[in-house]
Parts: structure tokens; sequence; C-alpha cells
């Protein structure tokens, strides 16, 4: 919550509403808003927004801002009303939710049934496809000549190749949608980040993979399995983005945090390619976002869900010094995502912030 009067001036601003601004407003009563804005992006648009409605002569409102910046888009829900008893010079008091992280909710419970329902539709005919073709091939092949012979062959080769192809294309959807029940252990994730990285290095000898694992990280409790396939997707895609880099670098880290109710283990994959697109930040994880030409799109998008299940969080952005980041934060005990209820209720705990 922030009021301000008609000359964009502040007069008084909450906590919360400069941490969803990106700027320390405590102590700016008195100061102008445009000018608190130099330097700060996300606050500039929203300073702008106010500006254009307050120069149309709109006094009371309520809308959606989306406010677009190096961390990607945020959306806020915002009301403005005039203070009470005020002159013509009249202030405003405005209040505005992040509702970000509950719009991406609303896009993943869409997209999940979206997904389970291609599954299920696509996935019933392919089998009786793949079978027909094959026993036509079966029944007609010995009785052609050559020629006619090697175009039945040929067309059917490729009705079976293309039905494998959407089978896989029908798991990817099936993994998207389905929540499987986790097979929680306890493991060390330096070990696990030590032996995919190993892997990858004599898969791809020319990128140099480098390690810096934090010793205090003991172990962690999650699905190794699913961890591992987080792991394998984020480096995939890293070195995928590496092509064409002349001395392509890849980063791997693990943090021990202390947050205010639990530990957490920190994993951030940093490489030296070009990064993120810009139009693609706070995207990046939603389903069919892609740039690559092949593909289904799901892979990060599969990511995230994973990580949510673990009760934990991942965001990307661009490093300043150049290159993509991905920064993955998990409980280190199970009982952490238990006790708030499961994944969905954890992310929003995390992730939500209000003003």
């Amino acid at each position: 919550m922030l009021a301000i009067d008609r000359n964009m001036t502040l007069r008084t601003a909450n906590e919360a509403a400069g941490a969803i601004l990106g700027a320390d407003l405590s102590a700016a009563g008195g100061r102008s808003l445009p000018q608190l804005a130099s330097g700060n992006e996300r606050l500039g648009q929203f300073v702008a927004a106010l500006a254009v409605r307050f120069a149309a002569g709109r006094q009371e409102w309520r809308e959606q801002l989306d406010l677009d910046g190096a961390a990607g888009r945020r959306t806020l829900m915002c009301a403005c009303t005039p203070l009470p008893g005020e002159d013509s010079g009249m202030g405003f008091v405005i209040v505005f939710d992040d509702i970000t992280a509950l719009l991406q909710a609303q896009r993943d419970a869409a997209w999940g049934e979206v997904a389970r329902r291609l599954a299920h539709e696509i996935k019933n005919p392919l089998t009786p496809i793949q079978l027909s073709a094959e026993r036509l091939r079966r029944r007609l092949l010995s009785g052609m000549n050559a020629r006619d012979a090697e175009i039945l062959e040929r067309g059917t080769r490729t009705i079976v190749q293309q039905v494998e192809s959407m089978q896989q294309m029908v798991n990817a959807f099936s993994e998207y949608a389905r929540a499987p029940e986790m097979q929680v252990t306890r493991f060390s994730l330096n070990q696990l980040v030590t032996e995919v990285a190993d892997l990858y290095r004599s898969q791809d000898p020319r990128a140099r993979i480098g390690l810096d694992l934090d010793e205090r990280l003991e172990g962690i409790e999650g699905d190794r399995l699913r961890v591992r396939q987080v792991l394998n997707n984020l480096l995939t895609n890293a070195l995928e983005a590496l092509d064409g880099v002349a001395a392509p670098k890849l980063e791997i880290a693990t943090r021990l945090e202390a947050g205010t109710d639990a530990e957490y283990a920190v994993l951030t994959v940093c490489d030296n390619g070009p990064g993120f697109q810009r139009e693609l930040l706070g995207k990046v994880f939603d389903p069919y976002v892609t740039t690559k030409p092949k593909g289904t799109g799901l892979g990060l998008a599969i990511v995230k869900k994973i990580i949510e299940e673990h009760g934990g969080r991942i965001d990307a952005d661009n490093r300043p010094e150049g290159g993509a980041r991905v920064r993955v934060v998990l409980p280190v005990k199970d009982s952490t995502r238990t006790a708030a209820g499961g994944a969905r209720e954890r992310r929003d705990q995390l992730r939500r912030e209000r003003a």
C-alpha cells in the first residue's frame, strides 16, 4: 500500500510495497515517485502506469498491471481510490497485490488438464493405427512387384515411425499431467550432482563443467530419481544453449541456506551462453515455451512440477556478466514439504507477496 498526492509525491508506503516494486520506500516520504523510479525499471513502469491514468482524469480504478523487468514479468492487481476529505490537490491511496504466483498456479492447473486430455485422446487411436499399418505390410507385401513393394514398405515404415514419435509426445503429456507418488529417501545432492556432471563431461568434452559444492550440505530428503531428472534436463538445456560458443562453460553450485522455518538446499546452474530471451523470462517454465526447433516444449515445465512436488521453487534469470542462470531451492527435510500441506501450498507460502 502507498499513498501519494496528485503531483505523484509519496506520502507513505509500507514495507511490502517496496518489496514488490524493488525499492526501499520506507523513508522516502515527501519525495517524488518519478525521481525514486530513476534507475528502477519495475518502479518506473508502475509510476508510468499511474501517470497515464491520472492524466486521463481517472481517480478511482481497479486494474491488473503487468510490469516487465530483467527477472521477468510481475503482475499486480491494483486498486486506486481518492483519500477522503481532500481538496483539489487530492491524494490517493493505492493498494496492490502481487498475483504473479496465483496466475501461474492457474495456468499450471489449466495446462495439466489440457495435457491429461490430450494424452487420453491421442493415445487411444495410436495402437490401432500402428497395428493396421503392420498388418497391411504383412498381408500385401509378398504379393507385390518390387516397385509397389518398396512404396508399401516405405509408407508403412513412415506410419510406424510417426506413431512412435506421437507416442513419445503422449508420454510427455502424461508425465506432465500426472502427480506420481514420490519415493522419498535421504541422499547426497552433492554426490548426485557429481555423477550427472561426470556423465555429461564424457558426452560433451568440448564444454568445461565446473562444480562448487557446499560441504555442509550432507544430504537431503527427496525422490533421488526425479531430482536426477531435473539435473539431466537443466544440463541438457544449458549445453544446447552453448552451441556455437567459443569457450563453452557450465557452472553447477550447491549451497546450504537457513530459512526462517527450515534449512534449504540451493542448486544453481549457470552457463556463458546467450542467456534467456528477455520476452521469455517469467515464462520459461510454462508448457510449450521454447526456442528449440525440436522437442515437446514440456521439459522445463516438468522440471518445475517436480520441484514443486518436493515443496521447493525454481526461477531463472540472466547473469549480469552474460549467460543464463537457473536456481532451484529444495527443502533439506521432507517434513518441511508435508508440514506445509503439499507442494502447491508450499509454493504459495514461499513465493506470494502481498501489499
